[in-house]
């Protein structure tokens, strides 16, 4: 269950900023075979702050985004975290002006977040 541990992982860094001007989706897909229906309000709960948006995306929509994205920009693409063409579990940090209309380099991709927390806080640390 490492995404599990990942979005308590990544609350714990967002709750470590306060005063910082985040914003974080975190995206629920089907991925194994328990991912059955949208998450439990136990697994939203692991990350109640304000400045997070969650949502369940059964089509995954996002993870052929980030897909497309990878074949893009591959110096980007995470070197994990791809199953069955599906991306999960993976954190990723754009600069504060991108907008994902313009199809950014993220700063930093990659995962499972759990694993990649404290690398990821290095590159969060990076931003203005």
């Amino acid at each position: 269950m490492t995404c599990l541990r990942g979005a308590s992982a990544a609350e714990q860094l967002i709750a470590r900023y306060p005063q910082r001007k985040l914003r974080v989706l975190v995206v629920w897909e089907p991925i194994l075979a328990m991912d059955w229906r949208s998450p439990s309000g136990s697994a939203l709960a692991r990350i109640p702050d304000q400045r997070v948006r969650q949502f369940w995306d059964p089509q995954h929509l996002v993870a052929q985004q980030l897909s497309r994205i990878a074949k893009e920009k591959p110096q980007a693409e995470p070197d994990c975290c791809v199953y069955k063409g599906n991306h999960w579990d993976e954190a990723i940090l754009y600069t504060p002006s991108s907008k994902w209309s313009d199809r950014p380099s993220p700063l930093f991709w990659n995962g499972p977040v759990v694993k990649v927390i404290l690398r990821l806080e290095s590159a969060l640390h990076a931003l203005p």
